[in-house]
């Protein structure tokens, strides 16, 4: 148990100054003067000034409380009207948002996981139930395998940092489980040993679930879901007419969250879904497409996408009822409006007078 606790607090310390380092690199250095005549050179520099001004001023603590209680109170708000169930994110941009702001690939990694940590926060407040995040595709190990190591370790890294964090009653993700999910005989023992004690430690949460798909292709977890399907059929003796939509969707790395993904966010502009939740985002499901790097992907833009989707699906659940918006608004305001109006009754449906009445007199 010291053993164990002594490798905690050294998981923890790392952590710490890293984050240290990360803060002291992207957040108080203010970038070098651009080269005027060269359009990129202005353009990446007006980036990184954004980002060192906002800095900055966030470190400031009175303005840190006035975010925060700001952002709380949109919270609230939303919280009046339908909240997704299953968020998800493709958190692309990272190594541009580095060379945007001439830091290593690293920074960028770091500056997005930190995104994905703060966003988590503002989905467990909300009463969000599942976030997922498209973490390492199966297809990026065609990488340089220094970054693809560098990946690799940051998770184990990452990971340490969430689980402390879903432990601490004290902690915004206090009560998160999280779980990863993917392809993981791609990856080395001891890291899938790490993942194995994560997810132990934090499998008793039941605040939200958060699934890191690493290393996942949705092609990769249909064939798993088939592969198995066929295994229970041939091997256990399930019968072919029990595998329906509902027992195959239970069957991939999600489980129950599996049906459906709600909203699916990808950040840095491209559109496309990169083999990533294909069979999850169906229906109703809604994707967004932002051109905003993921590191600077916050909280604003995430509140106006989240405000959309209550408001869509808030329209599709009257036409659903068959009740007109007009109707609903109007019913709405009479009822909070004219509370003490009383209402008409007919002759007809006034109850029958009595046979007889009793009257003492007092003097």
């Amino acid at each position: 148990m010291a053993a164990e606790q002594e490798r905690a607090a050294e998981a923890v310390e790392r952590v710490e100054k890293e984050l240290r380092h990360l803060q002291k690199q992207t957040r108080q250095r203010r970038p070098n003067p651009p080269i005027w005549w060269s359009y990129h050179s202005v353009r990446q520099y007006l980036h990184a000034l954004k980002i060192w001004v906002w800095s900055c001023i966030l470190e400031l603590s009175w303005i840190h409380w006035i975010v925060f209680q700001v952002q709380n109170m949109l919270l609230r708000i939303l919280q009046v009207g339908p909240v997704p169930r299953h968020v998800s994110f493709i958190m692309d941009g990272n190594r541009r948002y580095a060379k945007s702001l001439n830091l290593p690939t690293k920074s960028g990694h770091e500056a997005g996981a930190w995104t994905l940590l703060s966003l988590l926060a503002s989905c467990k407040n909300l009463g969000v139930k599942t976030v997922s995040a498209y973490a390492f595709s199966i297809e990026n190990f065609n990488r340089p395998r220094e970054e693809v190591e560098l990946l690799t370790s940051m998770l184990a890294e990452k990971l340490d940092e969430v689980a402390r964090r879903a432990l601490d009653r004290e902690s915004e993700l206090f009560g998160v489980r999280v779980r990863v999910v993917g392809e993981r005989s791609l990856i080395s023992k001891a890291l899938n040993d790490k993942i194995t004690h994560v997810e132990r430690m934090t499998e008793a949460s039941d605040s939200m679930v958060l699934y890191v798909c690493f290393p996942y292709t949705s092609r990769n977890e249909i064939y798993h879901a088939v592969y198995d399907a066929a295994e229970r059929c041939k091997y256990h003796g399930q019968p072919v007419e029990d595998i329906d939509v509902e027992n195959f969707t239970n069957s991939m790395f999600l489980g129950n969250y599996s049906n459906k993904c709600d909203i699916l966010i990808r950040t840095s502009g491209h559109t496309r879904l990169s083999d990533y939740m294909l069979w999850q985002v169906h229906e109703n499901g809604v994707v967004e497409f932002t051109n905003t790097l993921w590191p600077d992907f916050g909280f604003i833009e995430f509140f106006i996408m989240l405000v959309k989707w209550s408001f869509l699906t808030c329209l599709q659940r009257r036409q659903l009822a068959n009740t007109p918006l007009r109707s609903q608004v109007f019913n709405l305001l009479k009822k909070n409006l004219l509370p003490f109006k009383h209402k008409k009754v007919s002759y007809e449906d006034l109850p029958e007078p009595p046979q007889a009445v009793s009257i003492i007199l007092r003097g």
